[in-house]
């Protein structure tokens, strides 16, 4: 049991489910809980697996010294592998001994070994016992307490079994190999007589194998006689990587890049309709035609999509279509570092990989999903053991995807659970992290260094290497604007509102067009505002041909108004009207003339302008009582409420000082951490409820019974129980 406060919030940020628990005897309980062990310990490497069979092995309880005599360690990593097991809450380190929550059965078999031979005297036979002192020579007779020593003292002569294993035929040799290495278990499922030459019932009769039921198992004693007499499971460390020397960089380039992407998707997502399919995600058509909005290829179009919705800046309106949600405009509003940390943050806790979206545990499961929404397909582990991997490597070193497999799949089990996509996985967490400004030619940036090492770096880390914003822009004479560094916010809306993003690297760079000048005169600002505004941003006075596109563009601005009935053109002058009119370029909008400066057209308003626009004019909008309408872009916000930050010594806190609970509130902790059914008795009736949360004194979950969600009050829950 964790006993410090200090150990208790280590424990819960390794392990954020353990948050709910309500006291430290239901904590306890959850620590035991096998389902809730295998997830933490599959994240971790080989070697704190190997220590954690070590210890089921010895039966959950092991002196520190026996269990280093038990291992080969060549690195001296025991200590720290101890340590990241008990971090973990997977082992607890009591002076000298270390124990296991958990009750021997974590693992079916630890180091692919079955049960000692003592263990099978409770359920076979002594026929059954005969037979295997029989086959290595022994007296066969006697009682069964006596047989079992016998065997058990023949079983342990690894020179003598390792002798008749010999005398074997080939196939029976292999099977009894395979077996010896794990797993020891073998299905048997016999109706009738079997052949002696049988390989499986050959190895019954030799006494190497035992039966039980309908399986077929190798003792442990014989695996570990046929494995050599000095065998013992090894600490081998991470594996060598092959590494290559790589050109330093800060990643800063590639951030901002990831910064500018993912703001045109989310602005995108605010003004036009990103449509989903019924089955839910983003079709191959509207993919395509997303990607091409964005000028992005296809797979990064789909990553940014699979970053924004981890980030919670785009979600789904009624499973119909994607919407920006409410937290753009707070995330916009931060600094650049602190955008692009979220971002980062996203991406390492997708379960997804998003340049490669398949569930890849077999060959009937590598169709691409449609994205933006998250499943489970071992990418995630993959993507972290990647990351890990290259921080071991020094500054300046870095390695492709051959190169990190081996310590890939030391590090995780899941290359081994997704067989057929994880080089894919293993490719796709390079390529992203390039992406993302995290990798850079197979080696870790600095940024990527500091977001990874955690508490090393931290925020001020990431955000010391981004440079501070710039408040000023050169206006050139070439209708240029340049932004040295990354642009403040205010700084970037307002050269966004009147001039178009080219490039954006170390500088970014805007021009300025009569396009984009309408385009700011078109939502309500006039030429005196702007040229404020132009100003008051630039380092330096603002340059005359600027000045003359300003103003040249708002003399024509607004010489052509449009107002309804379906649509009425008027301008100042005749020949302007006369010109529209005879234009083959506008005969769709069915313009005719009914006086020297007004024309009535066939389109709606909002149709007459976009053509006119695109025809190279600049008209404006009109109200019905005749002033001139300001176009502002509409942006769309889907509401999203923010997940607060998780404030971990709070919880440490309430747990420690939790009252003993009863089986009730034991029960209702247990269903909200583990996700098992409960049944709550509730005003005279039981319900049998699942998907139950529990926050203060509501307990809220799904009901069977009714078919509807319910909101309990703690307090008025008669009984719970797990089934």
């Amino acid at each position: 049991m964790v006993h410090l406060p200090d150990d208790l919030v280590l424990l819960l940020r390794n392990r954020p489910e353990l948050s709910a628990a309500s006291s430290p005897e239901v904590l306890k309980r959850l620590l035991a809980r096998p389902e809730l062990a295998v997830p933490a310990l599959l994240d971790l490497d080989a070697d704190c697996h190997t220590v954690s069979q070590a210890v089921q092995t010895a039966g959950g309880e092991i002196a520190r010294a026996d269990l280093a005599a038990m291992l080969h360690d060549p690195r001296g990593r025991l200590d720290e592998v101890l340590g990241m097991l008990a971090e973990q809450g997977l082992i607890t380190l009591d002076g000298g001994t270390v124990r296991s929550p958990h009750q021997p059965g974590l693992w079916a078999h630890p180091f692919g070994l079955g049960r000692p031979l003592r263990e099978f005297a409770k359920k076979v036979t002594a026929e059954a016992l005969k037979v295997v002192v029989k086959a290595h020579g022994g007296n066969a007779q006697g009682r069964k307490a006596d047989l079992v020593t016998r065997a058990d003292e023949l079983l342990r002569d690894g020179a003598a079994l390792r002798a008749n294993a010999a005398k074997l035929p080939r196939t029976v040799r292999e099977l009894l190999e395979k077996m010896a290495a794990g797993p020891p278990v073998v299905e048997r499922i016999v109706y009738g007589s079997v052949s002696r030459s049988d390989p499986v019932q050959r190895l019954i009769d030799a006494g190497f194998v035992i039966r039980d039921g309908w399986e077929v198992e190798m003792p442990r004693e014989v695996a570990l006689a046929l494995r050599g007499d000095g065998w013992k499971p090894t600490l081998t460390g991470q594996p060598d990587v092959p590494a290559r020397s790589c050109p330093e960089s800060d990643g800063v380039g590639a951030a901002l890049a990831a910064l500018d992407r993912v703001e045109a998707l989310a602005e995108l997502a605010g003004t036009e309709t990103i449509a989903e399919l019924k089955s839910g995600g983003v079709g191959v058509r509207e993919l395509r035609r997303l990607a091409k909005a964005l000028g992005l290829p296809e797979q990064e179009a789909v990553l940014w999509l699979d970053v924004a919705a981890g980030a919670d800046l785009i979600a789904s309106e009624l499973g119909e279509r994607l919407v920006s949600t409410t937290l753009v405009d707070d995330w916009l509003a931060r600094s650049p570092d602190a955008r692009w940390r979220e971002l980062a943050d996203a991406w390492l806790q997708l379960p997804q990989a998003g340049t490669y979206r398949v569930v890849g545990c077999c060959e009937e499961h590598m169709e691409p999903m449609p994205p933006p929404y998250a499943f489970e397909c071992g990418a995630g582990p993959i993507r972290r053991a990647v990351l890990e991997t290259l921080l071991t490597l020094p500054t300046g070193l870095g390695a492709d995807a051959a190169g990190l497999r081996a310590a890939v799949d030391w590090r995780t089990r899941a290359t081994k659970e997704a067989v057929p996509a994880a080089d894919e996985f293993v490719a796709a967490a390079l390529r992203e992290g390039e992406l993302l400004g995290i990798v850079a030619g197979g080696a870790l940036t600095a940024i990527g260094r500091a977001i990874l090492s955690d508490g090393e770096a931290g925020d001020d880390g990431v955000g010391a290497l981004f440079p501070a914003p710039a408040t000023t822009a050169t206006l050139q004479n070439d209708l240029t604007a340049i932004v040295s560094g990354i642009p403040a916010p205010d700084l970037a809306a307002f050269l966004n509102g009147c001039a178009d993003l080219e490039s954006r690297d170390r500088a970014s760079v805007w021009r300025f067009s009569d396009k984009t000048i309408r385009r700011a005169l078109d939502a309500g600002t006039d030429a005196d505002t702007l040229l404020d505004g132009l100003a008051r941003f630039s380092a330096k006075a603002v340059p005359q041909p600027l000045r003359y596109l300003v103003t040249d563009t708002a003399r024509k601005h607004g010489t052509i108004r449009v107002t309804a009935a379906p649509s009425v053109v008027i301008a100042t002058d005749p020949a302007v009207i006369t010109e529209l009119c005879g234009a083959k370029a506008l005969r769709k909008l069915g313009l005719r003339a009914i006086a020297p400066t007004v024309a009535v057209g066939a389109l709606s308003p909002g149709e007459t302008l976009r053509l006119l626009r695109q025809s190279g004019h600049a008209p404006v909008g009109m109200s019905s009582d005749g002033t001139i309408k300001a176009e502002s872009v509409r942006r769309r916000r889907l509401p999203v409420d923010a997940e607060p930050p998780a404030d971990l010594a709070a919880a440490a806190a309430a747990i420690l000082r939790g009252e003993p609970t009863g089986p009730t509130g034991e029960a209702l902790a247990l269903a909200a951490v583990t996700g098992e059914p409960v049944v709550i008795v509730w005003q005279r009736r039981e319900h049998y409820m699942e998907d139950l949360s529990v926050a203060g004194d509501a307990v809220t979950g799904f009901c069977h019974d009714c078919g509807t969600i319910h909101a309990f009050q703690r307090a008025k829950i008669k009984k719970a129980y797990l089934l």
